[in-house]
């Protein structure tokens, strides 16, 4: 053995393409990533009962703030504001506005069968739907 190191011509080609393939792929350092850049979104839903929406923004270093809001079927206004950064997430939600039921009973979480189902299976002759078995 005389010491000297040969390449096939696949083994060339290999390579270039490695290295290659590893030059494009990290520009600026970012691990293949552009920069942080800040941004900002907001949008909303207004359908008759159907009522929602959300916002955000974040200063591009790991950092975000926002909230969203949804019309609850009872009346209320449930609204969630978050802040979320390097030490975790941390919601804040509130209520606004007064529940309101159907007359009769009924709603979600059981009654007398009217409603939404009056529960699922519960209630006095309630049921998923409003069945009444």
């Amino acid at each position: 053995m005389s010491g000297q190191f040969t390449l096939s011509p696949d083994s060339l080609v290999f390579l270039l393409c490695l290295l290659v393939a590893t030059s494009v792929a990290v520009p600026g350092g970012h691990g293949g990533y552009s920069a942080p850049t800040p941004y900002s979104y907001s949008y909303g839903v207004s359908a008759g009962n159907t009522n929602f929406g959300h916002s955000e923004s974040g200063n591009g270093h790991g950092s975000a703030s926002g909230g969203y809001w949804v019309n609850l079927p009872d009346g209320r206004v449930q609204k969630v504001s978050y802040w979320a950064g390097p030490g975790g997430f941390f919601p804040s939600v509130s209520y606004s506005g007064t529940a309101r039921y159907p007359a009769g009973g009924g709603g979600y979480g059981g009654g007398h069968g009217g409603g939404y189902g009056g529960g699922f299976g519960g209630g006095h002759g309630g049921g998923f739907g409003g069945y009444k078995g």
